[in-house]
């Protein structure tokens, strides 16, 4: 669990920083790339004004603007009202010539705004009174570099940033964590230390119970005794299942033949009374293994069963069905309902969930069955899941492991082999 923890807090503060620093890395970046654009334009305009040409009178300018205006390139063109190329002065540019300039004047032309690019050339189209129209193309192509270098040294910053902050986190994640991990450590030793104090009175209740069955003969009270301690029981099993399961990796422990697991379960289920007025059919696919806790797991299969008996419509079909896909195994138990919401199914496995209807309904539980479902199942490497159909007339809860091979089936194979070596 501290593992899991840790990664997770150091995830969520990971990606927020990341988020973070791309806002503002994009901030930057459009401001920066509009502080360019807008320079660009006060000097197409200024070269508009002054008829192609530079500023004559650059006293009202600061050094770095006129050094900035004697190293611009440009080009200025005059196009007719009908749409011809009158004349291009290329005296401020030497590296393009007449029809490489009348070609980028038409595609801003063409584009039909008065600003934006055309390559790296910043372009204005200035419309005048008798029709025509006066095209100035400025060569950014330096400033755009710069622009470009910096941005990626600042890129460089922010990604060594994330790094440093993502280190040191990890290493100060331990200590933040600690007194989560001890309080749930505490609160699931408690849990299951009740569990276990609790197992003794409930024996003792049960057998007092027998013992006055027997003196004074069965009577309705004492069959609610019984069947009150049987509930209580059940709780108690599956709080410890819950508690243990839910830090728990069960993976590690040994092979378990789910289909076994499946199959023993859906019998004891159709010996129950519970089971009179709902078919239950089941269709489990032979030999599917699993690496597990068969004890686990055994509980996780009749908690499934049992929550689709007791929230099914009456005399309502229930369908266990185990299958293999590739290297995964799906357990899925389908009963019919009435009045689903599909968006809540995705609540049910929450911890002492109960949904309206199980508030109403006479076989309700306490809200621990789904969750020890889902508790067993992450520990065994898997997910849970519910599904319902969209006019809310039945459900399934369908939970997937991976698969192992089958240890049996490899001893036989080798025994064959060997056989057939000896013959």
């Amino acid at each position: 669990m501290e593992r899991r923890l840790r990664i997770q807090l150091t995830l969520s503060v990971l990606a927020s920083l990341v988020v973070l620093l791309g806002v503002m890395f994009l901030g930057t970046y459009m401001t920066r790339r509009a502080q360019v654009d807008a320079d660009a334009d006060k000097s197409i305009d200024t070269i508009v004004e002054e008829g192609g040409e530079l500023p004559k009178d650059l006293s009202r300018y600061s050094n770095s603007k006129i050094e900035g205006f004697y190293e611009m390139r440009y080009l200025v063109t005059r196009v007719a009202s009908d749409g011809t190329l009158e004349e291009t002065n290329l005296d401020h540019v030497a590296t393009i010539d007449e029809g490489e300039a009348q070609a980028m004047v038409r595609r801003a032309l063409s584009r039909g705004g008065d600003r934006g690019y055309v390559e790296k050339f910043r372009y204005g189209v200035r419309a005048e009174k008798d029709g025509t129209k006066v095209v100035v193309l400025l060569d950014r192509a330096r400033q755009l570099e710069a622009l470009s270098a910096s941005i990626a040294s600042e890129l460089k910053i922010y990604g060594a940033g994330v790094v440093v902050v993502t280190v040191i986190f990890l290493l100060l994640s331990k200590r933040i964590v600690q007194p989560i991990v001890r309080a749930h450590e505490s609160q699931r030793q408690f849990v299951i230390d009740a569990g276990h104090d609790l197992r003794t009175p409930l024996s003792i209740i049960s057998a007092d119970a027998d013992v006055l069955a027997m003196d004074v003969g069965e009577s309705e009270w004492i069959d609610d005794i019984k069947s009150q301690v049987d509930v209580m029981s059940g709780l108690t099993e599956s709080l410890i299942v819950l508690s243990r399961a839910s830090t728990a990796n069960e993976r590690d422990a040994g092979v378990v033949n789910l289909s076994d697991v499946v199959a023993r379960e859906v019998r004891g289920f159709k010996s129950r009374p519970l089971t009179e007025g709902h078919p239950l059919a089941s269709d489990v696919c032979d030999g599917v293994c699993v690496r597990g806790n068969e004890q686990y797991l055994q509980r996780m299969v009749g908690a499934l069963i049992d929550n689709a008996l007791k929230y099914s419509v009456d005399g309502g079909p229930i369908e266990v069905r185990l299958e293999r896909h590739l290297h995964q195994a799906e357990l899925s138990v389908r009963n019919a309902t009435e009045g689903v919401d599909p968006k809540e199914v995705g609540r049910w496995f929450g911890r002492f969930y109960q949904s309206d209807r199980a508030r109403t309904h006479e076989a309700g539980g306490y809200g621990i069955g789904l969750s020890m479902v889902e508790a067993v199942a992450r520990a065994h490497g898997g997910k849970a899941r519910a599904e319902a159909e969209a006019d809310g007339s039945s459900v399934t809860m369908v939970v997937t492991l991976p698969t192992t091979r089958d240890p049996t089936q490899r001893t036989r194979r080798h025994e064959t082999e060997g056989g057939s070596d000896e013959r």
